[in-house]
């Protein structure tokens, strides 16, 4: 096999249907547009019916291929039940699932108070768990199905500031690879471990300053966050043929984390 057809065959999603969940976010819609390139057909869900019906427009655009835009609010089980009855009336099938919706806003580890903590819960951890429950009996049936979780760097370092998104993030690993080593050889679990990512407004809505982004570029080995098509890389390589052997693992993707030298500072 040449090269150009062997990396074709690698990295193909030709006829897979993928859900993206958060997809009408930075990340979400960068990957949906990514696989959408390679063959893929995608379903976006979103809690925000604007957003998710432009980006799915978009994607179709761009790629030429069909893309659902579906509204779907991922704390709530019925409304993640009929995304999937959706998804399975209009495609017949779902070959993958980026369990990518989440978010949590800075809160001190005493700062916190039962209902937030569940709430984060039901959102970064329970949605996930919940839709993935309702795409097994259709995954079990793909050759090379995959479940991507989208994770962060507080859901595997401590990080007190972020009691609630943290300790849910942390709760997502652990069940993502729970999933793992019983689901294998039919369905493959993993876990992207995201660093700092511009992402736009919403950077900022959780509680991010400028002050701290630019101490968080200085300090980063490429010194600058990712990009959302950083990420949708790394998740596309998980979901592919290449990857094909690749489960229960958690990529870091974090432009190789931050660095600060423990060498006293030299005077200029």
């Amino acid at each position: 096999m040449k090269k150009a057809e062997l990396l074709n065959d690698l990295f193909s999603f030709d006829g897979r249907v993928i859900i993206i969940t958060g997809g009408a976010g930075a990340i979400g819609s960068a990957l949906a547009e990514l696989l959408g390139s390679l063959g893929a057909n995608v379903v976006i869900s979103d809690i925000n019916a604007e957003r998710v019906a432009k980006v799915a427009a978009d994607v179709q655009e761009k790629t030429g291929q069909e893309t659902l835009g579906l509204v779907a609010d991922s704390t709530d089980e019925n409304q993640l039940k009929e995304l999937v009855e959706k998804v399975v009336a209009k495609f017949g099938k779902i070959s993958g699932l980026v369990n990518n919706v989440g978010w949590g806003a800075a809160t001190d580890i005493w700062g916190s108070n039962t209902d937030k903590m569940v709430q984060s819960y039901k959102l970064n951890t329970l949605g996930a768990y919940n839709l993935t429950k309702f795409c097994m009996p259709y995954l079990e049936k793909e050759e090379n199905a995959s479940v991507i979780f989208s994770n962060s760097r507080v859901g595997n370092t401590p990080s007190p500031e972020f009691i609630e998104y943290s300790t849910a993030k942390a709760g997502l690993l652990n069940m993502a690879k729970s999933m793992a080593v019983v689901s294998g050889p039919k369905v493959r679990f993993n876990t992207v471990i995201i660093g700092s990512v511009d992402n736009g407004e919403s950077t900022l809505d959780a509680g991010f300053t400028l002050e701290m982004l630019d101490k968080i570029n200085n300090s980063m080995v490429m010194k600058r966050r990712g990009f959302p098509m950083d990420i949708a890389n790394g998740i596309m390589f998980l979901m592919s043929k290449a990857a094909s052997w690749v489960t229960g693992v958690d990529l870091t993707l974090d432009g190789g984390g931050r660095y600060e030298s423990k060498m006293p500072k030299k005077e200029e």
